[in-house]
């Protein structure tokens, strides 16, 4: 019984196979239908947007990391002015050394 159903499957995945690669369908071979599909939907070129897009952010790291390097070795801008004049900061003494 196991090698009557052994022979069975295999003689209709051999003739699968033989239909898959010699049928007609619409002009084409259903194996032609499959690759075709296969091509419009899996888009093999997305491989290659998505290797552009790397290249992309490491040209634009690139860009930055000198950026960088380049505001590093500037000399800063003046420090802000204090706007507190002395007797704000008088006052703000006082108010601590209250609470103390």
């Amino acid at each position: 019984m196991g090698l009557l159903r052994f022979l069975v499957w295999t003689s209709c995945a051999v003739g699968l196979g033989i239909f898959l690669a010699k049928g007609d369908i619409d002009g084409r071979t259903p194996l032609d239908h499959m690759e075709r599909a296969w091509k419009h939907n899996v888009r093999p070129s997305h491989l290659e947007r998505m290797k552009d897009g790397v290249d992309r952010v490491k040209e634009g790291l690139e860009d930055a990391i000198d950026d960088a390097k380049g505001a590093v070795g500037k000399p800063g801008e003046a420090a802000p002015r204090e706007r507190i004049t002395a007797e704000d900061r008088e006052a703000v003494n006082r108010i601590i050394a209250q609470k103390k």
